[in-house]
């Protein structure tokens, strides 16, 4: 078998076709933010992270890194899930927090989201700090388990399973974290970014130990075929540092992010209130 090159991508319509519809509701709900915002509110700070979130998904699911991490190199692997659980979805809700969310939605939706509408009770229980970052951590350890690791990357099915819950227990984390739809429920500031530091110490606990053991603790990885110059160590040492190093950029961004969502914090609960009352125009 001919080991696939790192310039080999995959065409998958029915992805290609969910990333271009997220990113169509994306655009009018960004519209309608700056209009209401009188010309203000969002700008390059917003689209550039949640676009560069789909394009961080479509990198994971359709770059060389998803066949050559099935079967070649755990490095691979390891940065595709470090993408579809943390990067994608960091990027995607700093993309949609204020005033993305509180003015793009139309008005019956931000209801329907909103803490005390109907869609927003099942957020507001699945983004508690009790659920979303234990759930989280859970996902992060299993999926790393050598031999649950390997049964999924050979198993499709499996392997599907695993990249959708490292998804969505990536979006409930950091939805908690980044609060794109502010609500009193929330704490802010210091209470956040100690959630933030507990994510991290929990995939600490995934990466250190792949960059400093001395034996190989993945057999399909040993087993596979070395196409690509690394020995079976020195690329499961790759895999522990370089998850170490987008967990560090991680944390430093989204330390960034809840400081400033925090000392705006005020005035963009105040406009998801007007939003639902109706203070404000309903848009389109």
């Amino acid at each position: 078998m001919v080991a696939p090159s790192w310039s080999s991508w995959t065409v998958d319509p029915g992805l290609i076709a969910v990333l271009l519809a997220a990113a169509w509701l994306y655009a009018r709900g960004y519209q309608r933010a700056k209009r209401l915002s009188g010309g203000g509110g969002p700008g390059v700070s917003h689209w550039l992270p949640y676009g560069s979130g789909l394009l961080v998904l479509a990198l994971a699911l359709m770059s060389p890194l998803d066949a050559i991490g099935d079967r070649y190199l755990l490095s691979a692997h390891m940065g595709q899930h470090v993408l579809l659980s943390d990067i994608a979805p960091a990027l995607l809700v700093l993309g949609l927090r204020a005033p993305i969310l509180p003015l793009g939605l139309p008005r019956g939706g931000l209801r329907l989201l909103a803490p005390g509408g109907r869609a927003g009770a099942v957020i507001s229980l699945l983004t508690s700090p009790w659920v979303a970052i234990p759930l989280w951590a859970a996902a992060t350890w299993i999926w790393a388990i050598p031999s649950v690791f390997d049964y999924s990357a050979g198993h499709p099915v499996v392997h599907a399973l695993e990249h959708a819950t490292l998804f969505y227990t990536g979006l409930a984390m950091w939805w908690l974290i980044v609060d794109p739809l502010p609500s009193a429920r929330r704490e802010p500031g210091a209470r956040r970014l100690a959630y933030l530091g507990f994510t991290r110490l929990a995939s600490a606990g995934v990466c250190l130990p792949l960059t400093f053991m001395t034996a190989t603790a993945y057999p399909r990885y040993v087993a596979a075929p070395r196409a690509y110059g690394l020995s079976a160590i020195t690329d499961q040492h790759l895999a522990g540092a370089g998850m170490c190093f987008l967990e560090f950029l991680i944390f430093g961004i989204a330390m960034a992010a809840v400081f400033l969502n925090f000392l705006i914090r005020d005035e963009q609960r105040a406009a998801v209130e007007d939003r639902i009352a109706g203070r404000l125009p309903a848009g389109l």
